[in-house]
């Protein structure tokens, strides 16, 4: 899990490092707040079922 971690946390970097400001575009800001939030979610529901897998029914 902390490679998946790392990951996430270096593509969550590079889309914060070349996301505009909400001053100068906030259509472009939300879309790539939007991409950053989708990133974190898709890598929770991979956690949660990796996790699932591993409890014995």
């Amino acid at each position: 899990m902390s490679i998946e971690y790392s990951r996430v946390k270096d593509q969550v970097r590079a889309i914060e490092s070349t996301r505009p400001t909400a001053d100068v575009d906030p259509e472009g800001h939300r879309e790539a707040n939007e991409r950053i939030t989708q990133l974190i979610d898709r890598s929770r529901l991979f956690a949660d079922a990796k996790r699932a897998r591993k409890v014995p029914l």
